[in-house]
C-alpha cells in the first residue's frame, strides 16, 4: 500500500510539474529573438540556465496544402508621425531602406513593434499609402508622440522556409502593395515574422540576409512560393 501511494503522489507531483514546463520560452540577450530552443538559432546563444528544457511542436507543410486560420494578429493602432517617416524593411540599421515618406502630422497605422538589440530601441511596423503607392515598412518610435507601446503586439518568428525560386517580394501582404525593385534569390533561407492574406492569395512576411546587397531584408511574398515550410504552434490567432 505505501508503494501505490508514493507511485501515486509521483505521478501527481508529474502532473504538476509538466504543464508547468510546457510553453516555456525565452528572448536570446544577444539578439533579443524569442526562442524555444536549447541555443539561439541566430548566433548560438545558450538558453539560461534557469530556464528549463521544453519543445515546441511544429506544423510541416508544403506549399498546396491549405493553412487556413492561422493569421498573424496585428494592433491596427493609428498614430501621428512627429517627423518625416524614414523606414527600413526590417526593424534595425542594418535593413536595406524604401525611402522618406509624407510629413509630420500625417498619420499611419501601427501594426507590430520589435526591440532593435544592437540600439536598444524599439522599431514599429506601419502600413501607409503616399502617391497612391500602399506600404508596410519599420521605423523608430521616436517618430511618433505618445504611442502606447503595450497596445501593440512584439514581432515573433513564426515559421521558416526557403524560397523557390527567384521572385518578386512586396513591401505588404497583397498584390496591391508596391513590388520591391530587388528580387528575393531563389533558394534562400528564410524565418517567417508574418502571415497574411489579401482575400485571394496567402501571402508570408519572410526574413533573409541578401548577400549581393549586403543587407539584411523583410518581403512578403506568396506562400506558393515557399519550400520546406515549418510554421511553429502557439503563436497564431485560431
Amino acid at each position: 500500500m505505501k508503494r501505490i501511494c508514493a507511485l501515486l503522489a509521483a505521478a501527481l507531483l508529474l502532473c504538476c510539474v509538466l504543464p508547468a514546463m510546457a510553453g516555456e520560452t525565452w528572448y536570446c540577450p544577444v539578439c533579443g529573438r524569442l526562442n524555444d530552443n536549447n541555443f539561439c538559432p541566430v548566433d548560438g546563444t545558450a538558453r539560461p540556465a534557469d530556464i528549463q528544457e521544453t519543445t515546441v511542436e511544429n506544423y510541416t507543410y508544403t506549399y498546396a496544402e491549405p493553412m487556413m486560420n492561422f493569421y498573424t494578429e496585428y494592433a491596427y493602432v493609428t498614430g501621428t508621425l512627429n517627423a518625416k517617416l524614414a523606414t527600413r524593411t526590417g526593424p534595425g540599421t542594418l535593413y536595406d531602406e524604401p525611402g522618406s515618406f509624407l510629413s509630420a502630422g500625417s498619420r499611419v497605422t501601427v501594426l507590430s513593434k520589435a526591440y532593435d538589440q544592437r540600439n536598444g530601441i524599439w522599431w514599429v511596423q506601419v502600413d501607409f499609402t503616399e502617391s497612391g503607392a500602399h506600404y508596410r515598412a519599420y521605423t523608430g518610435v521616436k517618430r511618433f508622440n505618445g504611442l502606447n507601446l503595450n497596445l501593440i503586439p512584439e514581432d515573433q518568428v513564426i515559421g521558416s522556409c526557403a524560397v523557390r525560386q527567384s521572385l518578386t517580394g512586396y513591401y505588404g501582404p497583397g498584390y496591391g502593395y508596391r513590388a520591391i525593385g530587388k528580387k528575393v534569390p531563389a533558394g534562400i533561407q528564410c524565418e517567417i515574422y508574418g502571415y497574411a492574406t489579401d482575400g485571394d492569395n496567402d501571402f508570408i512576411q519572410i526574413e533573409f540576409y541578401d548577400q549581393s546587397q549586403n543587407r539584411s531584408r523583410r518581403a512578403w511574398i506568396p506562400i506558393s512560393y515557399a519550400e520546406d515550410l515549418v510554421m511553429y504552434s502557439g503563436y497564431y490567432s485560431y
